[in-house]
């Protein structure tokens, strides 16, 4: 186990509303929303970050499509240009009315 695992993180009730940050070769910043198939646990997030990652430098285009303020979005990412990606839960705070996964 890294320093970065504990034992009680699979046991903890996380969203699962994830927030995904795409940094793009050119430097330009996406940021979209997604939800987990299943329960938001360590192990289930790590998997969803890490198909994102053995995609990264891929043509594999990845949509999401979310509501956002009201508008519903659908955006696409091509997985060749990003360089760097993050992903976290949504808190419930974040997860009220301008973000619906």
């Amino acid at each position: 186990m890294s320093a970065f695992e504990s034992d009680n993180h699979d046991a903890e009730d996380l969203s699962q509303t994830l927030s995904v940050e795409f940094t793009l070769l050119s430097g330009e910043t996406i940021t979209v929303r997604d939800a987990l198939e299943e329960p938001a646990t360590e192990d289930a997030i790590r998997r969803y970050a890490q198909l994102l990652i053995d995609q990264l430098g891929s043509d594999t285009v990845r949509a999401f499509a979310y509501w956002w303020d009201d508008e519903f979005y659908v955006d696409a990412v091509r997985l060749k240009e990003v360089a760097a990606v993050s992903v976290s839960t949504v808190t419930t705070e974040e997860d009220g009315e301008d973000w619906d996964a």
